[in-house]
């Protein structure tokens, strides 16, 4: 597995691939986004500081019978230019929207 795979094989542009895990008949990638192509979620500045990450499952497409799932680092981001302090865009996966229920539970 390398990074012109996810790119090929899974239409991942701005990741790199880190390791390979296979686990309980899933195959796990590890990825990340490459640095440079960190930017503001909010303005899009790419000058921005890194606060720490979090791990995040993404289901893909099978290899054959086995599953594959995604295992990203989500990096925090300090925007220098807008302030925001907020978790990467993820371009292959939407965003959570919220919904008028979620706004009962606060």
């Amino acid at each position: 597995m390398s990074t012109s795979l996810l790119h090929h094989g899974f239409g991942l542009n701005d990741q790199e691939y880190l390791k390979t895990e296979y686990k309980g008949g899933v195959v796990y990638f590890h990825i990340r986004t490459n640095e440079e192509k960190l930017q503001c979620s909010q303005c899009h500045s790419f000058n921005v500081i890194k606060k720490g990450t979090v791990e995040r499952l993404f289901r893909t497409v099978p290899i054959g019978l086995k599953p594959v799932m995604l295992k990203a680092q989500i990096q925090r981001l300090e925007c220098k230019d807008c302030g925001l302090v907020r978790q990467e865009r993820i371009r292959f996966a939407e965003e959570k929207k919220a919904t008028p229920e979620d706004s009962l539970d606060m």
